[in-house]
């Protein structure tokens, strides 16, 4: 199967979830790369992650599935269990970045009015960590509330 990625918000950092979709595509023995006009995919995987990011114009892609994901679609959508249990990571596809990225928790403690952490991921706990990059110099730890972890 031919892939398409888009990362809707193109913020200039890597996007997690477009990461672990990419490596377990990949896998399985697919194709996966950035979507690009005039390229036929089976299927674009699109992750918006902020809810105020104008939607991608999925007109201008030849592809016979979408597949929309992310806070700034739907906030209760969560990747396939697989994806999600995964702890592999498509570096790859983000070379300009010569990091890891890593969770050690998901979730909050708080309930901020403006932030949908605690609404997303719930009250905060602890995750595997994923695979580290390969060519990476450093970690980038995000974790909403590192100290707050209860391991």
């Amino acid at each position: 199967m031919n892939i398409g990625l888009v990362d809707v918000d193109g913020h200039n950092f890597p996007n997690f979830a477009l990461m672990r979709l990419s490596a377990c595509y990949k896998a399985k023995g697919h194709r996966v790369e950035w979507a690009a006009l005039r390229q036929r995919y089976d299927k674009v995987l699109a992750s918006k992650v902020f809810t105020f990011t104008p939607d991608y114009d999925y007109d201008l892609l030849d592809v016979g599935e979408v597949v929309r994901g992310g806070t700034g679609y739907d906030i209760a959508g969560r990747l396939p269990e697989a994806v999600e249990n995964s702890r592999m990571m498509d570096y790859s596809i983000y070379p300009e970045y010569p990091f890891s990225l890593q969770f050690f928790s998901r979730g909050c403690i708080r309930k901020c009015p403006f932030c949908l952490v605690r609404e997303k991921e719930g009250y905060i706990q602890t995750v595997e960590p994923v695979e580290l990059n390969p060519k990476g110099k450093w970690i980038e730890v995000l974790d909403n509330n590192f100290f707050a972890n209860p391991q």
